[in-house]
């Protein structure tokens, strides 16, 4: 029983109208007066004994739900756990193959220091264009300058430049920039960080390169900064050709290969950007000798990897030509994409000099660059499909996100080239689909630039999709 203070004596619609009632055993003047019955007095034994438990067991079930929710939101982990999650769980460990050195750098490196410092801002940023939230990327734009600021003191620190955290580090923050930064030309800082990497690189001399480690991270400088000059439209530098020598021996695979070729293409566009091809045989046999190196490259990854070709009874509209194409993996299906990609780009060239070339190699070209956009129509809905493959779902997974992200550039060059009004429309309609199954909205906003610009350069496409940061 709980002592709730004197009760009043008073009859309840007198209670209930804070009235004084004059208690009147018959019925209460305040009743008589106002025309309504009187319920009588309160039951002496009500007065002097009242259950409260029912209304107190309220009460403390209510603290304890409300002291619950406080508790559960205290133990909820901040945007900044989460996200470090997210990146190595989703980014690190699945999406990308160029983060191979950062778990070892990343178990042995302080809490408080620079490389920590880096991977929180990236992380945010990752986290920020998943949920398309301003908030998380207003922190990861904090974060940044904290980032930024700790850069400075560390490599003030002597030995620091030549570490391989360090370089790191500076690749990580790159990351942001091309996270955030959609736009090179409005961003002075776009290609920074990865020329400040390329310092780094150059600073340590020709024996910087003898660890395991040192020799991945200079490769991955050597890779995001020929494609950072590919889409800021600059030709290659010299110590970038310097530091591919010295890391040929080290690396032997078809990307490395093809990371090759693509330096060459880059340098080509920048000559005929400059007037440095007056000729246009000497153009045309240079094209023709990239493409023929390109296509020796495309014929040595499908003998090294088995496709899967999946052919449909009926219609569908996320599959062109009721067939696809499944591959070993999202980064696979990345390098063969982007093969095709130079390829494409080769045959507009070519498309731009007629004189090069005769009318033989011309239905050759043009065969080959029918079959060239079918296979890159064909790659995409193995990521859309949600049958085909055990991870997919209608409502893209983050990780089904990014792996769609990859296809927008390919799937733009192809609707740019084609002359094919079906397809361009199937493209159309795809990049929709996954800007609004995937809530992603640089979907939505390359399919506009391929309706009202459709000449725009795709390297200008590639940096909306966040460039190599958003890739494996």
């Amino acid at each position: 029983m709980v002592n709730r203070g004197r009760p009043s004596k008073d009859c309840f619609p007198c209670r209930k109208r804070k009235l004084r009632c004059d208690l009147r055993i018959e019925g209460c003047g305040q009743c008589e007066r106002a025309k309504i019955r009187c319920h009588g007095f309160r039951d002496p034994i009500e007065l002097a004994f009242r259950d409260e438990s029912h209304a107190v067991e309220q009460k403390v079930t209510g603290r304890q739900l409300a002291r619950t929710r406080v508790e559960s939101a205290a133990l909820q982990p901040g945007w900044d756990v989460r996200s470090r999650e997210a990146f190595f769980s989703i980014y690190v460990s699945r999406l990308s193959r160029s983060c191979d050195a950062l778990i070892p750098l990343y178990s042995r490196a302080s809490v408080s220091g620079i490389l920590s410092a880096s991977i929180d801002t990236v992380s945010l940023a990752l986290m920020s264009t998943q949920l398309n939230s301003w908030e998380l990327l207003k922190s990861a734009r904090l974060q940044y300058v904290i980032a930024i600021k700790k850069l400075r003191r560390s490599l003030q620190v002597p030995g620091m430049c030549a570490s391989d955290e360090a370089l790191q580090s500076v690749l990580l923050l790159d990351l942001y920039e091309k996270m955030v930064n959609r736009d090179p030309r409005r961003s002075a800082s776009w290609m920074s960080h990865i020329q400040g990497a390329m310092s780094l690189v150059s600073s340590r001399g020709s024996g910087g390169l003898s660890g395991s480690i040192a020799c991945k991270l200079s490769s991955r400088v050597a890779i995001k900064l020929m494609i950072s000059c590919g889409v800021n439209n600059v030709p290659i530098p010299a110590e970038l050709i310097s530091l591919r020598k010295r890391l040929d021996s080290s690396m032997g695979d078809l990307e490395w290969d093809f990371t090759a070729l693509v330096v060459d293409v880059v340098n080509l566009r920048e000559s005929i950007r400059n007037g440095g091809h007056n000729c246009t045989t000497v153009l045309a046999q240079r094209v023709k000798g990239l493409d023929s190196r390109l296509n020796n490259l495309d014929m040595a990854l499908l003998q090294s990897c088995a496709i899967r070709r999946v052919f449909l009874t009926d219609n569908h509209p996320y599959v062109f030509d009721n067939y696809y194409d499944i591959y070993p993996d999202h980064s696979i299906t990345q390098t063969w994409n982007a093969i095709r990609m130079m390829r494409l780009e080769l045959y507009s060239i070519l498309r731009a000099y007629p004189d090069g070339y005769n009318s033989r190699f011309k239905v050759k070209a043009s065969d080959t660059f029918r079959q060239i956009t079918h296979r890159i129509c064909a790659s995409a809905p193995q990521f859309i499909l949600p049958n085909a493959r055990d991870e997919n779902s209608s409502n893209f997974s983050p990780l089904q996100k990014l792996q769609c992200n990859t296809l927008l550039t390919p799937l733009f060059l192809a609707s740019q080239l084609s002359a094919d009004h079906r397809m361009q429309h199937w493209i159309q309609n795809i990049m929709l689909h996954i800007a609004e199954a995937g809530n992603l909205m640089v979907a939505k906003e390359i399919s506009e630039v391929s309706r009202i610009n459709p000449d725009t350069d795709y390297w200008t496409v590639y940096a909306m999709t966040g460039c190599y940061a958003l890739a494996a």
